[in-house]
């Protein structure tokens, strides 16, 4: 068989201890992931043309027409303020929490799906048991996001748009190099650290939605349950 492969940037979503819930809450949580999801990407301008999404049960898979930057920033944060909208009010059990992966590379497209390394590797480092351990450390977060050391040394750690480099930690994980990212937290919370919520955030104005009231601030505390969007 002769393949094809385009270089595309690779975002995998999945939702966290999805096997723990019912059919019907398994159902409720994949609708609201997918009106998270798409908000997200139209916010990252990358629109149902630009993009392919495959279901994969408990997550998705999002094979993107673009440079990765654009999923780690705006997607990411736009996710998060998506999923404490919806978590806001509920039970720390029932929330909706994810865990995005982000790679790119060469990848083909045959009449089963996608096939690549570059598809192995966003798989792997998303699901890795490190990864599913920082985020259930992070009892107050939404989500983790996990980055390939490609991602990272290609883009994470040269500060491109918001992104901050020093939110993110290194995790060796099955042993796969990946850099991780708890929106809301300083730092991941790894190797036993306590979780530390974010700082103070300096020069920035937030409008905070909690429990459907509106705060405006020059600067906030922020708290992982909840959701912001602001400009600085």
């Amino acid at each position: 068989m002769t393949l094809e492969p385009v270089s595309r940037s690779i975002l995998v979503v999945d939702i966290e201890k999805s096997s723990e819930r019912t059919d019907t809450e398994k159902a409720d949580l994949r609708a609201v992931l997918y009106r998270v999801l798409h908000e997200a990407l139209d916010a990252a301008g990358l629109p149902a043309e630009r993009r392919r999404s495959d279901d994969l049960g408990d997550g998705v898979l999002v094979v993107a027409d673009s440079e990765v930057l654009p999923l780690l920033d705006p997607l990411a944060d736009v996710v998060v303020d998506g999923l404490a909208r919806h978590n806001a009010g509920l039970r720390p059990e029932a929330w909706l929490r994810l865990r995005l992966g982000v790679h790119f590379g060469l990848v083909a497209r045959d009449e089963h799906g996608w096939v690549g390394d570059a598809m192995t590797t966003a798989f792997r480092i998303v699901n890795g048991a490190g990864v599913k351990e920082v985020l259930r450390a992070a009892g107050r977060a939404q989500s983790v996001v996990v980055v390939s050391e490609a991602v990272h040394d290609s883009v994470v750690r040269h500060g491109y748009r918001g992104i901050q480099p020093e939110s993110y930690g290194k995790l060796i994980d099955d042993g796969r190099t990946v850099w991780v990212r708890v929106p809301g937290y300083a730092k991941p919370p790894l190797s036993g650290d306590a979780p530390k919520p974010t700082d103070t955030v300096p020069g920035k104005v937030f409008n905070a939605y909690n429990n459907g009231h509106v705060f405006n601030a020059d600067t906030m505390n922020v708290d992982a349950r909840i959701g912001f969007g602001g400009t600085p």
